[in-house]
């Protein structure tokens, strides 16, 4: 009796549990997330059919591996992993449709080669099962930081480890790349779960718990100053092969003595090895045994170059030396000249330029790069030619033009003319264009930039095409010539020639040259003295500032400018033929808007000339009815004599007949 009373007992307690289980399920149960819980466990069933493959070729694409991958089973995605720069990490995940399929591929491609590389498959796993599976490296209890403890009882600081600072200093080491890729995979394959992210944040509150007794802040490393160059153990070596390890570097240099460390050069971004290497040796003797090896020293079927390291301030120096020594970079002909005030097609210099304007700037341009064919030639930084002159202009207009649009004198101006005299044109006929120089260089870039291609100097249709002239240099070299002998045969220059020769002679022997005494010692002549000084210096600083300023300032009409150093290259013929394709498309197209425009206002002038009424519906007027009804007042209706002239008194006078003959 008293068994059957347990189990009825036993058996009450058992159905209130599971009534109250129940209870609790139906309160827990959302009948709103069943959809997204069947849709997750469908996801979580496909992602098992989910493997991993590394080692592929840098080679692959989506293409090949669906190729390879799909004689075992049914693809449904293939995913080949690629860093921020675009290029392959290595690794790449292939998804099937059942497990049957994922794990007959794993049997048969597992250690096999595809496009000549290693291939290695396996299940692509979680992020949790990896980091379970593939726990970090701790570092051992004597690289760990010391901390010392205090008791409050005030007993002996007890010396302890701080694993904490432990693990962050291994979270800061690089992984692998086929890690990162897992990392990856796990996140495509599996969702997010709460219970996990309980999980973390009740670890994050126990460290912190954890740091707060121990009353522990981040321990600040102190900076380590190695002389591992001035102690000569470091070695650098050169043409490393790209596929190499610093494991793989290691082992071939420790036949020469005990090594701290082996670092292969790497690309910030993309990783990939840069070819060169950093060795330091734990003796010097094992570094100059490395720096010795000839061609035996090889890794990889490639023989290494080592060379002694070299610090930051040697490098710098050896550098400026290199450059200092090289000449070769230096523009001696000034070719980036040649592109200054460059006009492209699609510019906003060339809105508004005519088809005849760009083709004689395309010509003049393929013409320049004929002539600067020859070595000889060089690009003026002072002397501008200018083309589209027009005929009638000579040196003396041409001066004043310049010096209107510009600001400054220009040193020479010149039209080049034919020697063919005419009784047109006695001075022989304008060839169209001319050439200006300036006592600087930076006045003839500011013109340059003032008068080409400028719509408001020759009109709209005919603008000024300036560029720096070419010249050669015997020429050039005749002309310095000529200089000299005139100013050899000036007298004054000779005086001065001789006064300069003394004064750098007097400097160099630390004589100080006697100062003039000032003429008279009347106050109001130096304080007038004094003030010119002072305008002359404000008048010299003002016109450099202009100058500055005219650089600049930028205007639509500019073209391209040219900057010192730039290797750039004249357009070849195809290219400007192209140019000249576009912009006479455009200027088409410009024209068909100005013809519609100009239709547009005259319809519109039409219009408002005619100033004509809105016209609505046209009202019928009968003018016959107001005729008939008069005459039908004369002759019944109107017995009164109402509104009818002669009549009186109701009655119609009749006009007296008078007889033609006299009685």
């Amino acid at each position: 009796m008293e068994l059957k009373k347990m189990k009825a007992i036993k058996d009450t307690t058992d159905e209130s549990t599971r009534e109250a289980g129940e209870d609790k399920s139906k309160k827990r149960r959302n009948p709103f997330n069943t959809q997204r819980l069947k849709e997750e466990k469908e996801r979580r069933q496909k992602k098992r059919a989910r493997l991993i493959v590394r080692n592929i070729s840098y080679k692959s694409t989506d293409a090949s591996l669906r190729e390879y991958f799909s004689k075992w089973g049914t693809l449904e995605d293939v995913n080949i992993l690629k860093r921020g720069d675009g290029k392959l990490v290595g690794c790449a995940f292939v998804q099937y449709e059942t497990i049957n399929q994922a794990t007959k591929a794993i049997l048969k491609t597992n250690g096999k080669d595809l496009q000549g590389r290693k291939i290695f498959v396996d299940w692509a796993l979680g992020k949790n099962e990896y980091s379970a599976k593939n726990p970090k490296d701790e570092e051992p209890e004597e690289k760990k930081p010391k901390v010392e403890i205090k008791d409050e009882s005030g007993e002996e600081p007890i010396v302890e480890t701080n694993e904490h600072a432990a693990s962050k200093d291994g979270s800061e080491d690089a992984e692998e790349a086929s890690d990162s890729a897992s990392n990856e995979g796990e996140e495509d394959s599996e969702g997010s779960d709460g219970d996990d992210d309980e999980d973390d944040s009740d670890d994050d509150k126990d460290q912190k718990e954890d740091k707060d007794k121990l009353g522990i802040e981040n321990i600040k490393k102190e900076k380590v100053i190695s002389n591992d160059v001035q102690e000569g153990c470091t070695v650098f070596i050169k043409n490393v092969p790209f596929d190499a390890d610093d494991a793989d570097l290691r082992k071939v240099c420790r036949k020469f003595g005990l090594v701290n460390y082996a670092i292969i050069n790497r690309e910030a971004v993309s990783g990939h090895s840069r070819g060169t290497a950093f060795v330091k040796f734990k003796a010097k003797e094992s570094a100059d045994l490395c720096l010795q090896a000839g061609t035996e020293f090889t890794l990889m079927d490639e023989v290494l170059d080592p060379h002694p390291a070299l610090s930051r301030d040697e490098l710098k120096s050896k550098q400026s030396r290199e450059s200092k020594d090289d000449d070769t970079g230096k523009d001696s002909r000034n070719l980036y000249l040649a592109r200054e005030g460059l006009i492209m097609s699609g510019s906003k210099a060339a809105d508004g330029v005519t088809a005849s304007d760009m083709t004689k700037r395309h010509e003049l341009e393929q013409m320049k790069t004929q002539v600067l064919k020859n070595l000889n030639r060089f690009v003026s930084r002072n002397r501008l030619s200018i083309h589209n002159l027009p005929y009638n202009y000579d040196d003396e207009k041409l001066k004043q033009m310049a010096q209107t649009y510009t600001g400054f004198r220009p040193h020479e101006c010149r039209v080049m003319r034919e020697h063919k005299i005419t009784p047109e044109h006695p001075h022989g006929k304008s060839k169209g264009f001319g050439f200006i120089s300036f006592e600087t260089h930076q006045r003839a870039l500011a013109a340059l930039r003032k008068l080409n291609n400028n719509p408001n100097i020759f009109g709209a249709q005919h603008r000024p095409i300036v560029a720096f002239s070419i010249e050669d240099r015997a020429v050039h070299k005749i002309k310095e010539k000529r200089d000299e002998r005139s100013k050899q045969n000036n007298p004054t220059y000779q005086t001065k020639l001789q006064q300069k020769k003394e004064r750098r002679q007097q400097q160099r022997n630390g004589q100080q040259t006697k100062e003039k005494p000032p003429q008279s010692d009347n106050k109001t002549k130096l304080q007038k003295h004094i003030k010119k000084l002072e305008a002359t210096r404000a008048a010299r600083t003002e016109g450099k500032e202009k100058e500055e300023q005219q650089l600049t300032d930028d205007q639509d009409f500019v073209g391209a400018a040219a900057k010192p150093g730039t290797a750039l290259r004249m357009r070849s013929k195809k290219k400007i033929m192209e140019q000249a394709q576009e912009h006479m498309k455009r200027v088409k197209t410009e024209k068909r808007k100005t013809k519609n425009k100009k239709i547009r206002e005259t319809h519109l002038a039409e219009r408002r000339a005619d100033n004509r009424p809105k016209q609505g519906r046209k009202k019928e007027i009968d003018d016959l009815k107001p005729l008939i009804d008069k005459y039908k007042k004369m002759i019944t209706g109107n017995q009164d004599g109402g509104g009818v002239k002669g009549i009186l008194g109701g009655k119609i006078k009749k006009p007296k007949r008078t007889k033609w003959y006299a009685e």
